[in-house]
């Protein structure tokens, strides 16, 4: 009668560590099969020995089990969850493509369920590990692992500014002139821009926390608390701003409902050094002076 074999000894604790460290490096959950492949250990573990153990941490809650990638597919083993695993999945697929659209990106997760993906995306974009890409001549947004890039949603404006700028200089506009005006037509934008800066490289604009316009309109004019107008030309110098910088921060005490700007109604009939004494806001709007808002004397 043959000798019965014995049974084999329970894996080391060193073995089932390095289990638990084979499962935590992969991206995505793996087969006992799979998982036995990637182990290194003596003896080795195969995957009908494996499964057990694998059964064991997600008994203990150290590993999630999950069903297959098919119906018929045999069950899959992970250190984290289901959101997790969308992120993953998703990330994954902008890594090997590039930026793409939520309906691929949803094809490349589809091992979770709508609500996790939702759930995975929301995730990713709030932590900053994908942004959106807004859609650009009319197709889709785009979701990637780094912000656009400004210069294709750019281009077709580019094109068509070189054009009004040709048609300007054509008329006998002067370059500076065309150069003030595009300029205050990116300032407008909330994008500083100042002759000052080398390269490419966009000088950073000096603060005016320290320059009260406020308190120098009510120093200028007395009356001003009564909203009496002040002329920009008299702040401007009161100040001592640099021109972009002064506009900027008067537009900005608009926005804020601080003061009311005073329009010029046909600057276009000004020269242009007459134009620079007025507030510009880069779309062809000149403000005269401003005047303080009831709440704002103080």
């Amino acid at each position: 009668m043959p000798a019965k074999k014995a049974p084999s000894a329970p894996p080391s604790p060193e073995t089932l560590e390095r289990v638990l460290a084979v499962v935590q490096s992969t991206a995505e959950p793996m087969t006992a099969g799979q998982l036995s492949k990637l182990l290194v250990v003596t003896p080795k573990l195969t995957e009908s020995k494996l499964t057990p153990v694998l059964d064991e941490f997600v008994a203990s809650s150290r590993l999630r089990r999950f069903a297959g990638k098919t119906p018929k597919g045999k069950p899959r083993y992970w250190d984290r969850g289901a959101n997790e695993l969308g992120q993953s999945l998703i990330t994954a697929a902008i890594a090997k493509k590039g930026p793409q659209a939520r309906s691929a990106l949803r094809t490349a997760a589809k091992q979770v369920p709508d609500e996790t993906f939702d759930g995975a995306m929301k995730s990713l974009l709030e932590t900053g590990a994908i942004f959106e890409h807004p859609p650009l001549l009319k197709k889709k947004e785009l979701f990637g692992t780094t912000p656009p890039s400004p210069g294709p949603y750019l281009t077709a404006i580019g094109t068509q500014l070189s054009k009004v700028v040709d048609q300007l200089l054509a008329a006998k506009v002067s370059q500076s002139e065309v150069r003030r005006s595009l300029l205050e037509l990116v300032e407008a934008t909330g994008i500083s821009v100042f002759s000052g800066a080398t390269g490419h490289e966009a000088a950073s604009p000096a603060p005016v926390a320290d320059v009260d316009l406020l308190a120098l309109m009510k120093r200028i004019e007395p009356a001003a608390e009564n909203g009496a107008l002040v002329p920009a030309r008299d702040l401007r110098r009161a100040a001592n701003l640099e021109k972009t910088r002064f506009d900027h921060a008067v537009l900005d005490l608009a926005r804020q409902g601080r003061v009311m700007l005073h329009r010029h109604d046909f600057a276009a009939g000004l020269s242009e050094a007459d134009r620079d004494e007025l507030v510009a806001d880069g779309r062809g709007t000149y403000y005269v002076g401003m005047a303080l808002r009831r709440g704002s004397a103080d």
